[in-house]
């Protein structure tokens, strides 16, 4: 199994899983761990081959992966190889990679030139098109990325899609009481421009004065882009928002909350931040995506990307309405529980790595 990042050494949503997946194959397989590392060493399982990544420019971490993912191929010569990253060497043995999403870390509709868009479209199908055909499976995490896969060159055929599991033992409802006067919505997610932190913030700013005095906003997670973080650090000057950086664990801060906002300006590939706070029995207002909404099962409050007014909208009514955020919230776990079980991923992932192990024809 091979990953350039590993938690807890960056905190992000497709490092989580690919930790879950390694933790569930330690139990029933023989397997090694590639993964890179930038922190620190000592933030990576003792048992990984760890890959020194810190200062290097992405050409040489990738470089620096591939000769550590070559060299422990050759010298244990594994049935097959799970790899969370596209850039993943030709190592003769069969590949499967794990695809989440084809964002590339940006938000959805940029304000880019047309000419700047088609160079972009274009590059991400050839590159796609030309490391896909190293790999003997592609796994995605929902239907909304298997199309946008299709549509960057990738085989149909190649594509299984497997959606994400979540921890319901580690995320669960907290014993915390919603009986306090202030409503506390949190943010908890990675901070740069795509999560779009700031429309939490503006919609917050604009609630009635009534409602404003007993709201708070807590936005929590890794801190992407330093530049980013100091933006809506000013926009949220004598506004009731309080930040809580690079928290070691993130389900204490969720589960203390009794709202979860997730306005994503990103074409998310499935939504974790929505789906771990169901897991924990809160009412979620997220993006109206395709893969949020496949994800959650249409559970919650949906608003058009970037739809301040639809976001503040909902946040009054989950204010003004306890049942409706207890029933939203119940509802949310029990969808989670029969939709989302990592046995069952697990199991998934078990019968394509088993077939992926004799190449395709």
């Amino acid at each position: 199994m091979a990953s350039r990042r590993f938690p807890p050494d960056v905190y992000s949503g497709t490092e989580t899983v690919f930790q879950a997946l390694y933790e569930r194959a330690r139990r029933h397989h023989e397997v090694r761990l590639v993964t890179g590392w930038v922190r620190g060493r000592e933030h990576l399982p003792a048992e990984a081959v760890g890959v020194r990544l810190r200062g290097m420019s992405k050409p040489n971490q990738w470089l620096a992966m591939a000769k550590a993912i070559r060299s422990e191929v050759k010298r244990w010569r594994p049935d097959v190889v799970l790899s969370n990253n596209i850039e993943v060497p030709p190592t003769g043995c069969p590949t499967v990679c794990i695809i989440h999403d084809l964002n590339f870390g940006q938000a959805s509709g940029r304000p880019v030139g047309a000419r700047v868009e088609r160079w972009s479209a274009l590059a991400r199908r050839q590159f796609y098109g030309l490391r896909i055909r190293a790999l003997h499976r592609v796994v995605t995490v929902s239907e909304a990325s298997r199309m946008a896969l299709i549509d960057a060159g990738v085989a149909e055929a190649r594509i299984v899609v497997i959606r994400n599991g979540v921890d319901t033992d580690r995320f669960s409802p907290g014993s915390g009481s919603s009986e306090r006067e202030t409503l506390n919505f949190a943010y908890p997610s990675r901070i740069l421009p795509g999560k779009a932190q700031h429309l939490a913030i503006d919609a917050l700013a604009r609630l009635p004065r009534l409602h404003k005095r007993r709201a708070e906003l807590h936005i929590v997670g890794a801190v992407a882009d330093g530049v980013y973080l100091d933006q809506i650090r000013v926009q949220a000057y004598q506004q009731p928002v309080h930040f809580s950086l690079d928290v070691s664990d993130i389900v204490p801060h969720i589960q203390a909350a009794d709202v979860i906002v997730f306005p994503s300006m990103m074409a998310e590939g499935f939504g974790f931040t929505a789906v771990e706070a169901m897991a924990c029995g809160k009412p979620v207002i997220w993006s109206d995506q395709p893969a949020i909404r496949e994800a959650t099962g249409g559970i919650g409050f949906a608003v058009a990307p970037g739809d301040v007014t639809a976001l503040r909208a909902s946040m009054m009514t989950l204010m003004d309405d306890p049942e409706l955020r207890r029933s939203t919230g119940a509802a949310g776990r029990l969808w989670v529980e029969q939709n989302h079980s990592w046995d069952g991923v697990w199991a998934q992932y078990e019968r394509v790595l088993a077939t992926s192990a004799t190449p395709l024809r």
